[in-house]
């Protein structure tokens, strides 16, 4: 795994995006607050955008994320850095994106699902495509990735509790956004693989209604682990 600190400049569209170079997490639940800590631990200024920048469980996430983490209002966020993760739950999610102000150029990683836990059985919210898709009609102008829709977040925090490796699936429309996504989950230790364009969400997003149903049922749950198949020579 090369360390981010070490990676070459990426360009996106005409904008580059330094290895070093902050990222705003939009969203501080269970995934945005194992993102942000991990990201934190490998040199990145990570922003965590709230709606409560200072209240006392934010404030403790900031302290325990250490490096140059910080906290700020979800539009503030999104307006000092290029990458952007949105990971905030999935009903509030058209709200929260029109309030991040304008995404156009930027990094957009989607790590929503259209589901939620409640009554202790999850629930698929009805969407017609994706909601990476939706994502990208509400943020026209970003370079939206889907990625880490897929992984526990307990996986993000610890890659090594898989045991193994953990696939990482990118849909996205822009090779480029791609590619910079690939880098950034590479260094959390996690193993991207390019599955095509957006609307591929439609299929990653079902994976992900997979796994939770096994948390969600009290089961052993799993990871995922895609092996590239490799063409028979000739």
């Amino acid at each position: 795994m090369r360390p981010l600190a070490l990676i070459a400049l990426l360009f996106v569209a005409g904008t580059a995006y330094a290895a070093d170079s902050c990222l705003a997490i939009i969203g501080t639940g269970n995934v945005g607050s194992a993102l942000g800590a991990r990201y934190s631990a490998l040199g990145h200024p990570v922003v965590y955008g709230t709606r409560s920048p200072q209240s006392g469980l934010v404030r403790e996430l900031v302290r325990t994320s250490g490096g140059k983490a910080t906290a700020a209002t979800p539009g503030e966020a999104a307006g000092r850095c290029a990458t952007v993760f949105f990971a905030v739950p999935r009903e509030a999610a058209e709200a929260s994106l029109r309030s991040l102000g304008n995404l156009d150029g930027k990094l957009l990683i989607d790590v929503t699902n259209p589901l939620k836990v409640q009554g202790g059985r999850e629930i698929a919210l009805p969407v017609t495509n994706s909601a990476a898709e939706l994502v990208q009609q509400w943020a026209p102008g970003a370079r939206v990735v889907k990625a880490l829709n897929t992984v526990n977040y307990v996986v993000m925090a610890n890659p090594g509790i898989a045991g193994g490796p953990v696939s990482v699936p990118l849909s996205g429309d822009d090779a480029a956004a791609k590619a910079a996504v690939a880098d950034l989950v590479r260094a959390l230790g996690l193993e991207p693989i390019d599955v095509g364009p957006l609307r591929t969400a439609r299929y990653t997003e079902n994976m992900a209604l997979l796994y939770v149903s096994q948390f969600v049922g009290g089961r052993q749950g799993f990871d995922y682990h895609l092996r590239p198949r490799v063409s028979p020579s000739r």
